[in-house]
């Protein structure tokens, strides 16, 4: 394998010269590029990249952190990587299963200068152990946390839960149950918020028995399919968190012998592609915008740059499950 030394013997340039060449830094002539470039191309030299790292401190590396590929929005994943590309950067996709120590062995990684900064998708460790790692690199994440240390990517779900609450009863759907994630996160409390001001704000009685909060979203969708089944006092449409619950609780009812929306409408969050392929109406909140900011937060902390980020704004997208109450009501 040819050395740097290699390059500077054959180029018959001093080894410091070889160095500015290949990093890009001090000055060179442009004939003497040409001698070096030539001769690292003859003698099929490549740069130590792991010297380089400890010489530059930085791996280039960025480390994604999520529990479990289940339900996993691929396009923000594809979004935040496509950017890192664009900009350099390697995305190292680390599933933790819920493991608190897998968490931090990735966090340690980043302590250990084997990544430059990371992404948290979801966790399972308090954000208190996350604040104590910002002290070696940042950290980003898409939820909405109340953190000097970590940069969050957040849309604010009050406001885009209580449009599609009002889309779904200007529809004609008064009786909604709520499937929601882990009551503790705020995206949660500000969509229990969105519910409560819905139902004063139009007068309705709110039935507590039809919201279901979870910390996990694995089989959620099926579980509410049968919750749905045995009801004896069934709602007529379904608000869900996620577009990956509202497809599971679809393809359950379906083999449990229901019709949606005929039978109970059904409106997700996300808009990713099984929505579209599925036909469910969702909310699209701007998560490949998220990707790009968080992606741009931890490069500009780590470059010292000022790149722009996104202004992050929502659109309902209306599909086959929620049509008008009326449509089949007159049918019947």
């Amino acid at each position: 394998m040819s050395t740097i030394s290699d390059v500077a013997k054959l180029a018959k340039v001093s080894v410091s010269t070889v160095s500015r060449v290949i990093s890009g830094k001090g000055y060179v002539s442009k004939e003497t590029q040409k001698k070096v470039l030539q001769a690292a191309q003859e003698l099929a030299y490549s740069p130590n990249l792991i010297a380089r790292n400890l010489q530059s401190g930085k791996t280039q590396t960025i480390g994604f952190i999520t529990n479990s590929p289940l339900g996993f929005p691929n396009s923000f994943l594809g979004t935040f990587i496509a950017i890192a590309n664009l900009h350099d950067y390697y995305v190292t996709l680390y599933f933790t299963n819920g493991d608190k120590n897998k968490e931090i062995d990735v966090l340690n990684q980043m302590k250990h200068r084997q990544l430059d900064g990371i992404f948290v998708f979801n966790r399972s460790n308090e954000w208190s152990v996350f604040e104590s790692y910002t002290a070696y690199g940042p950290i980003a994440t898409r939820y909405r946390i109340n953190s000097k240390q970590i940069y969050s990517s957040h849309i604010d779900h009050y406001p885009i839960y209580l449009a599609s609450l009002n889309y779904l009863y200007q529809q004609g759907y008064k009786k909604i149950a709520h499937s929601m994630g882990n009551p503790e996160n705020r995206n949660t409390k500000a969509r229990i918020k969105a519910i409560n001001s819905f139902y004063q704000g139009n007068g309705l009685l709110l039935n507590v028995d039809w919201l279901f909060c979870e910390t996990s979203t694995e089989n959620n969708g099926n579980q509410l399919a049968h919750w749905f089944h045995h009801a004896t006092d069934k709602p007529e449409a379904l608000a869900c968190h996620s577009d990956s619950i509202a497809v599971e609780f679809i393809s359950e009812l379906q083999n449990l012998g229901y019709n949606v929306p005929r039978d109970v409408a059904v409106i997700g969050f996300d808009n990713s592609d099984i929505s579209r392929l599925m036909h469910v109406t969702t909310v699209d909140y701007s998560a490949n915008l998220q990707a790009e900011n968080s992606f741009v937060h931890l490069y500009n902390q780590l470059n010292n740059t000022n790149i722009p980020q996104h202004h992050l704004e929502y659109k309902l997208i209306e599909r086959k499950t929620t049509p008008k109450i009326n449509d089949y009501i007159e049918q019947d």
